[in-house]
C-alpha cells in the first residue's frame, strides 16, 4: 500500500506543475494581444519564465539519477529568479510607471541577477546556497537543504515582489472600478508562499518553491477571466471622467464607477445593449453632446475610441467628460447672439420707421410754415416730438436689456407680492389695477425680475387693459388679463424683436419679458381663451411665503 501512495503524491505534484507550465506556456498567446507594450513584454516575459520554473520542477520530480535532479533543481533557481525581474518590469509597466524603462534601474537588475545566478552556479564550490539527499518520505525525491545564501535571496526576491505587488494594488485601489477579482488574483500570486512556509514545518509537504502556480492561477485569471477588467483598469483607471466600454454589437463589456454614478442602471448591466442602460440610442457618430435631466441639467461630451479587435471582447470606449459649464457658455452665447440678432433687426425697424416719421412731419411742418399756416405747422412738430418720446421708449427697452440681458446664476427667495408693489408703482404708461390671487416666494434676481413685472404691466396698460391677475403656482406665476392678442399673431410672435407687436407704442415690452424671464433660467408662454389671456412664466423654483411672526 505505501508503495502506491508514494507514486499518487508524486503524480499529484507532477500534474500540478504540469498544469502550472501549461498554463503560463499556453497563455503566452494571448498575452501577445496586450495592447500597451511594456506591459505585453513584461506579462510575456513573466509567463515564460514561470513555465519554464515549473517545468524544472518535472524534472526535478522525474529525472532517474541524483546528478541530473540537482542539475534541473539548479536551473530551476535561474530561471525562478529571473521571475522577480520580469513581475516587477510587469508591474511597472500595467501602473503605469518608469521604473522598467530606467537605465539604471535595468543594469541595476541585471548585475544583482547575475550576481546571484553566479553564487547558484558555483555552489557545488562553496556549498553556501543549497546541499541535496534523496528521502523516501512522503515519496522518493531530492531533499534540499537550504544555506544562508539561498536565504539571502529568497528574501530579496520576496522583497522585490512585495513592491510590485504594492505597484498593482495602490493601482487596484485608487482605479475607478470594483478591482476585488484584481485584487484577488494578485494575491494568489503570493498564497504559494504558505505551502513554502509549511513545508518548512512539516515533512509531508516537500521543500520547494511553489511561485510558479500562483503565477498560472494569476495569468489565467487576468487574460481569461477578467481580462476586460483588467485592460480597462491600465487605459482608464486613473480617469475620473465616466468611461464605458462596448463590444462589436453595442452591448456592454465594461465600466467604471464614475459611469455607475452618471447612469445608475449600468450596475449589473454587463452583456446588456448600451440603450437598454444609458440615454445612448447607441454609440455616437463622432464627439456628441448628452444633455442629462437630474436635479438640474448636465451636459457631456462624449468621445469615442475604437480599440483593437484584440482586445477580447471590447470593441470601442466611450469617455464622458463634463462640459456643463463650457456648454452653459456656448448655450448662452449662442442666445445671446440670436437674441442680438433679433433685437437689432427691429430696432433698426422701428428706428428706421421713426425717423422716417420725423423727416416727413418737419418737411410738413417746413412747408406750413412756408405757407403761413402756422396752426398745421405746430400739429407737424407735435407729432415728431411724440414720436421722438416713444423712441426714447425704445432705446429705454434697449439700455434694459443691455444692463440685464446676460444670465444670472445667483438667485434669491423674493417675496412676489412685494416685487410685484414695487413694479407696480415705476409703470409709467396710466392706471392699471393689480391684484394678487396667491403669493410665494420665487428664486429670482429681483432687478430682473421688478424689470419683467413692469415691462408686463407697462404693456397691458398700453392696450387698454384696467386689471390684471397675478398667482403663484408651483413653478412660477400667472398674469391674467381682458386682453386680446390679434388673431394674425401666433403665440411665438408676440415675443420676438421683429413680431407685430413691437412697435414703438408698446416699446420692446413683451421681448423685453420673454430675455428677463429666460436670463434666470425661465420660459415664457401665452394662453388665450374667449374673455381674455394669460401669461405664463414656468420652470422657477417656487416657495411657500412664511408666515408673519405674530408675536
Amino acid at each position: 500500500m505505501a508503495v502506491p501512495l508514494q507514486l499518487s503524491i508524486k503524480l499529484w505534484y507532477g500534474l500540478f506543475f504540469a498544469v502550472a507550465a501549461v498554463a503560463c506556456l499556453g497563455s503566452l498567446a494571448r498575452a501577445r494581444t496586450v495592447e500597451d507594450r511594456a506591459t505585453r513584454h513584461g506579462l510575456v516575459g513573466l509567463l515564460v519564465a514561470s513555465g519554464l520554473w515549473a517545468v524544472t520542477y518535472l524534472g526535478v520530480l522525474y529525472s532517474p539519477s541524483v546528478a541530473l535532479k540537482e542539475v534541473w533543481y539548479t536551473g530551476g533557481l535561474i530561471v525562478g529568479f529571473g521571475t522577480v525581474f520580469a513581475w516587477l518590469y510587469f508591474c511597472s509597466a500595467y501602473t503605469d510607471r518608469i521604473y522598467h524603462a530606467r537605465r539604471r534601474y535595468q543594469y541595476a537588475g541585471l548585475v544583482l541577477y547575475g550576481i546571484v545566478v553566479a553564487i547558484k552556479l558555483t555552489n557545488p564550490f562553496h556549498g553556501q546556497y543549497f546541499t541535496a539527499t534523496m528521502v523516501q518520505s512522503p515519496f522518493r525525491h531530492l531533499a534540499i537543504m537550504h544555506g544562508p545564501a539561498h536565504w539571502a535571496a529568497t528574501g530579496l526576491a520576496y522583497v522585490l515582489a512585495a513592491i510590485g505587488m504594492f505597484m498593482l494594488y495602490e493601482s487596484f485601489v485608487e482605479a475607478g472600478y470594483r478591482t476585488r477579482s484584481l485584487i484577488g488574483l494578485t494575491g494568489l500570486t503570493a498564497l504559494p508562499v504558505t505551502l513554502d512556509l509549511l513545508a518548512f514545518e512539516s515533512a509531508a509537504v516537500i521543500d520547494i518553491i511553489y511561485a510558479p502556480l500562483g503565477v498560472a492561477a494569476f495569468a489565467v485569471g487576468v487574460l481569461f477571466v477578467v481580462r476586460e477588467r483588467f485592460l480597462a483598469v491600465q487605459l482608464t483607471g486613473n480617469v475620473p471622467e465616466p468611461v464605458l466600454f462596448l463590444d462589436e454589437d453595442d452591448r456592454v463589456r465594461e465600466f467604471n464607477d464614475a459611469a455607475v454614478d452618471l447612469f445608475p442602471s449600468l450596475s449589473g448591466a454587463i452583456g446588456k445593449p448600451v440603450s437598454a442602460v444609458t440615454p445612448l440610442a447607441g454609440p455616437p457618430d463622432g464627439q456628441e453632446i448628452l444633455e442629462i435631466d437630474d436635479e438640474e441639467t448636465r451636459y457631456y461630451l462624449i468621445n469615442e475610441s475604437d480599440l483593437s479587435t484584440a482586445q477580447a471582447s471590447v470593441d470601442r470606449m466611450l469617455v464622458f467628460v463634463d462640459v456643463t459649464r463650457l456648454e452653459r457658455q456656448r448655450r448662452e452665447l449662442e442666445r445671446h447672439n440670436d437674441q442680438l440678432e433679433d433685437f437689432s433687426a427691429g430696432i433698426r425697424h422701428e428706428l428706421l420707421n421713426s425717423l422716417q416719421v420725423v423727416g416727413g412731419r418737419v418737411s410738413a411742418a417746413g412747408n406750413a410754415l412756408e405757407t403761413g399756416d402756422v396752426s398745421e405747422a405746430r400739429q407737424r412738430l407735435g407729432t415728431v416730438s411724440d414720436r421722438t418720446d416713444e423712441m426714447v421708449t425704445v432705446v429705454d427697452g434697449l439700455s434694459t436689456l443691455a444692463r440685464h440681458g446676460k444670465t444670472v446664476d445667483g438667485l434669491e427667495a423674493i417675496d412676489l407680492a412685494a416685487v410685484v408693489e414695487d413694479a407696480h408703482r415705476s409703470v409709467r404708461a396710466g392706471p392699471i389695477a393689480v391684484t394678487i390671487d396667491r403669493t410665494a416666494a420665487v428664486e429670482a434676481d429681483w432687478t430682473r425680475l421688478q424689470e419683467l413685472l413692469a415691462s408686463l404691466l407697462e404693456f397691458y396698460a398700453a392696450n387698454g387693459v384696467d386689471d390684471v391677475t397675478i398667482t403663484a403656482t408651483d413653478d412660477g406665476f400667472v398674469v391674467e388679463t381682458e386682453w386680446q392678442p390679434p388673431e394674425r399673431l401666433d403665440d411665438d410672435q408676440l415675443f420676438e424683436y421683429t413680431g407685430g407687436l413691437t412697435d414703438t407704442k408698446n416699446g420692446l415690452s413683451l421681448p423685453k419679458v420673454r430675455t428677463l424671464a429666460r436670463v434666470q433660467g425661465w420660459d415664457v408662454t401665452l394662453e388665450r381663451e374667449a374673455d381674455g389671456s394669460w401669461i405664463v412664466v414656468d420652470d422657477a423654483t417656487v416657495r411657500e411665503v412664511d408666515p408673519p411672526d405674530t408675536e
